[in-house]
């Protein structure tokens, strides 16, 4: 599913990390999959409008 606002992005971030230590071979891995191509699409498709990122927690 198409990332469409910075909302958006920010979950699927989140998603994204939490599903990171997924087996390769698993349905969550697959989840990981979809969600690092929709996130380099939204990227490409907004990397002009996008504001800046957050700082690290300290």
């Amino acid at each position: 599913m198409p990332i469409n606002s910075e909302n958006e992005l920010e979950r699927a971030v989140q998603e994204f990390q939490r599903l990171s230590d997924a087996p390769d071979d698993s349905e969550e891995a697959r989840r990981r999959s979809v969600l690092d191509a929709d996130i380099k699409a939204y990227y490409a498709r907004c990397a002009d409008t996008l504001r800046p990122a957050k700082p690290p927690a300290s």
